[in-house]
């Protein structure tokens, strides 16, 4: 099984190659030992005021061996969690955050 920051920073690659309007993705260390966390930002979604964590099952046989949960956020989204307006979910610190 691969570190999660590894496999973290794999997943920010094939995402960003799918969108290449992404422009910051950050790995979040998560509470549990069977998942990832990412928050990726993009000009390809709408700014909608919302915060929608969406999660994906591990996926061995393709290479994804952590279930995977991902939110995605316009550029203006993004500058409202950087400035308080618009909150993550619990156990999300964006003070433990990491660039991937």
């Amino acid at each position: 099984m691969k570190a999660k920051l590894e496999e973290a920073k794999e997943l920010a690659a094939a995402h960003r190659k799918t969108d290449p309007a992404t422009r910051v993705v950050k790995f979040f260390p998560a509470e549990y030992p069977d998942q990832l966390r990412l928050l990726e930002v993009t000009t390809s979604v709408p700014t909608t005021g919302e915060v929608m964590p969406f999660t994906f099952s591990a996926d061995p046989h393709h290479g994804i061996d952590y279930i995977s949960t991902v939110i995605l956020l316009s550029p203006d989204e993004w500058n409202d969690v950087r400035v308080g307006k618009l909150s993550l979910p619990p156990g999300w610190d964006i003070s433990t955050a990491e660039d991937v």
